[in-house]
């Protein structure tokens, strides 16, 4: 799914009012494996979806100092967080049934070990891991299951 017209328009609006030109924008959209379409950052990727476009609009948000123009103070930010809460508790599933079929080293030690390995060693908690690199964690764990035959439930 692709950002809809309007949230394209939004984000370009909270760039604006935040003081970020277009380099930063696509500096920022970088960050996100699914702005790449065709060998270029784009917002109209149709890989985008309403995730994305809620931690770029926390970003974007981060960088006005909170509050954007028709949205409550830390809006985006609190938006983001709820996702990254879902994104915690499907790791745990995963890490969950990996453990179980005995796949994972169990007591969430497999588990820190992804953690290090996608974050180069800087992190070992799902709490402490943004969007990116959580999504990364995430789908590690599900090529791993894959790879083991281990089906998942999640």
């Amino acid at each position: 799914m692709s950002w809809t017209k309007s949230q394209k328009q939004t984000a370009i609006i909270a760039c604006r009012n935040a003081g970020i030109d277009e380099d930063h924008r696509e500096l920022i959209l970088r960050q996100f494996p699914h702005a790449m379409h065709k060998g270029r950052i784009t917002s109209t990727s149709p890989a985008l979806s309403n995730t994305d476009f809620e931690q770029f609009m926390a970003i974007i948000e981060r960088t006005a100092g909170g509050e954007l123009p028709k949205f409550t103070m830390h809006y985006w930010q609190k938006k983001a967080e709820d996702h990254l809460a879902r994104m915690r508790s499907l790791a745990l599933a995963l890490n969950q049934q990996l453990e179980a079929t005995g796949n994972l080293e169990p007591n969430c030690v497999g588990l820190a070990g992804w953690i290090r390995r996608m974050t180069h060693g800087e992190k070992e908690i799902l709490a402490d891991l943004d969007y990116h690199e959580l999504y990364k964690v995430i789908e590690g764990l599900k090529v791993y299951a894959n790879r083991r035959g281990v089906r998942m439930e999640v």
